[in-house]
């Protein structure tokens, strides 16, 4: 097995990993489990990659601390892929949610139902998102590319860090700026979820902590805006309070 020496290296995106781990990664590359086939060789259908997958997931449950009302999903695409995976599933659930409150009150009449939730699409439908580098601006403006068939004005940046002094993508506005959709119980239009990138690589930019205004945003089933964060370049880098979330990837 090469060797090689321990550098400093602190890369923002791609990181080190200690060399035992690779060493590990590596051995299981030629021969997994002493199988004789390599992890790549393995069937995706085969016991041995469920339990592979079964292993992973509660190994990630038990570091994260994910409770049950959470679910861990295997996907393609990477994290580009779900700024539009993010916009179909939950603008869906922001759909049913009004679907069964018009239900609630029109009982099974469907064409009243389907009548009073386009309605309240065109009118009440939005999105948060908190611009504060190049991916999370990415992932707004596919938000608005994938409704604007639609109409516009779904998509709020509620904020846009280039708006700074700097204006550059170097900080994150101080959250008594963010212009957020106000909730249902405050005469608002609450938004289908907040979007927020947790670890902006391109531009060096991460949150320190949850953000706290979003707390507020918990709590109140029928008035809790669901949050969602991209943590696809520091997820286990630190602890994360999931149950604060709706969707992280």
């Amino acid at each position: 097995m090469p060797s090689r020496n321990e550098v400093a290296y602190f890369g923002a995106g791609p990181a080190p990993l200690p060399t035992e781990v690779l060493m590990k990664g590596a051995e299981a590359f030629v021969n997994f489990q002493n199988s004789g086939l390599s992890l790549v060789e393995i069937s995706h259908r085969s016991q041995t990659a469920n339990q592979i997958l079964a292993d992973t997931k509660a190994a990630l449950t038990t570091l994260l601390n994910i409770p049950d009302s959470h679910d861990i999903l295997f996907m393609h695409g990477g994290g580009s892929g779900e700024f539009s995976a993010v916009v179909h599933n939950m603008v869906a659930v922001w759909i049913e949610r009004r679907r069964r409150e018009a239900e609630k009150d029109l009982g099974q009449d469907s064409p009243k139902i389907i009548e009073r939730v386009r309605k309240e699409l065109r009118d009440d439908l939005r999105l948060d998102y908190l611009v504060t580098g190049s991916w999370s601006l990415k992932a707004s403006q596919e938000a608005a590319n994938l409704l604007e068939p639609l109409e516009t004005g779904f998509v709020n940046v509620a904020v846009d860090s280039r708006k700074s002094k700097s204006a550059k993508f170097d900080n994150i506005s101080p959250e008594d700026t963010w212009n957020l959709n106000k909730p249902q119980n405050s005469g608002g239009k609450a938004s289908a979820f907040v979007y927020y990138c947790d670890n902006e690589t391109v531009d060096g930019v991460e949150f320190p902590q949850f953000p706290q205004c979003l707390e507020q945003t918990l709590g109140e089933s029928e008035n809790e805006v669901p949050i969602v964060a991209d943590m696809s370049s520091n997820l286990l880098s630190r602890r994360v309070d999931v149950s604060k979330h709706a969707v992280i990837f």
